[in-house]
């Protein structure tokens, strides 16, 4: 694949906008098995991180801004990690079809 700009923020605004709906779901739903439980006991300070329960919320928990911008960035640096592994498989092959041709 060609070395560009756009395939490199497509990667990183598709794997950023993944690990987020992973968090908002499928964390979510193994972290808080029990929504109600927490109407009666306190949330423990890893779950007071990312996970806000305040009365608009009714006392259920739900992710909070860090927990977004958190998802975010570890979902950003994973669409790094991916475009360049992309790239270097590309720039090995063709370096290595240039090898062979000569």
């Amino acid at each position: 694949m060609k070395e560009t700009k756009t395939l490199k923020w497509t990667l990183i605004s598709i794997c950023g906008i993944g690990m987020v709906l992973t968090s908002f779901t499928l964390l979510y739903d193994l972290l808080i098995p029990d929504i109600c439980y927490y109407h009666t006991h306190e949330m423990n300070s890893f779950l007071n991180l990312f996970y806000s329960a305040g009365s608009a919320d009714n006392g259920h928990p739900s992710p909070n801004l860090l927990n977004l911008i958190t998802s975010l960035i570890i979902g950003g640096i994973l669409g790094y990690g991916i475009y360049k592994i992309v790239i270097n498989k590309k720039k090995i092959k063709t370096t290595a079809n240039t090898v062979y041709k000569t």
